[in-house]
């Protein structure tokens, strides 16, 4: 089913309700009434077709409509990224870590597998926090001083000061696959520990596992198949000026 821009924003929850995630990090508050999905955005300040596009992505995965994506601000996406970011190290992260912490009881009698799984996520957490602060400090200035530098026709003194002949080619020489991590962690669950005493909680923290990684996955489709091209584009954009 295509999300269109007439229809209720209360209802697009109802119909998918992962969606909720989109609509929280592009930047729009709850407390839809009856308004359409159109009138929220205009009110919110929202692209009404770039939030078609994310939501209508995130529900069908077999809809991605990359052309249209390049067409969009960059600021926007960079924007609706940061907040993603903030989700997983804010929220999602911690509750993950919490419901590890209280495994410990449940795995009292093994606690070399406790130890395994918190030393595996620890790592993680490190890693992921290493992806995002490249993407926060480096990527994301780099892109919004390149839309800056074309918006006025000419390079702009932060992007010659701050990045000289950086690209965003340099970036995918750093760039790794974060949900691959996580994968490994589910087998590890799944596979190879004993049962806790809890199997309720334990489903419930492969559950969460399993959403972060789905997540990821999305993330780094934006990143891959948008944000990257989009950026090779503005390089090229400007070195024609």
């Amino acid at each position: 089913m295509l999300i269109t821009a007439d229809m209720k924003m209360a209802d697009l929850i109802h119909l998918d309700f992962q969606l909720l995630a989109v609509i929280q990090r592009i930047g729009i508050p709850l407390g839809f009434r009856e308004k359409t999905i159109d009138e929220v955005c205009i009110e919110n300040g929202v692209n009404t077709d770039f939030f078609l596009q994310l939501s209508n992505s995130f529900h069908d995965k077999e809809y991605f409509p990359k052309e249209k994506f390049l067409r969009f601000n960059p600021e926007w996406l960079v924007n609706f990224l940061r907040r993603t970011h903030q989700c997983y190290m804010e929220h999602k992260i911690p509750e993950i870590e919490e419901q590890i912490i209280q495994l410990e009881n449940d795995l009292k009698g093994t606690k070399q597998s406790y130890e395994l799984i918190k030393n595996f996520f620890t790592e993680y957490i490190r890693e992921l926090g290493v992806h995002i602060e490249l993407e926060e400090k480096k990527v994301f200035p780099y892109v919004m001083a390149l839309s800056e530098s074309i918006a006025n026709k000419e390079i702009s003194s932060d992007l010659n000061e701050s990045f000289g002949d950086y690209n965003i080619d340099k970036y995918l020489e750093d760039h790794n696959d974060i949900e691959e991590k996580l994968f490994d962690l589910k087998n590890i669950l799944i596979k190879y520990l004993p049962p806790p005493t809890d199997n309720c909680k334990y489903n419930s923290l492969l559950f969460e596992i399993f959403k972060l990684e789905k997540d990821l996955k999305d993330h780094s489709k934006l990143e891959e198949k948008v944000l990257i091209p989009r950026v090779r584009m503005m390089e090229s954009e400007l070195n024609n000026l």
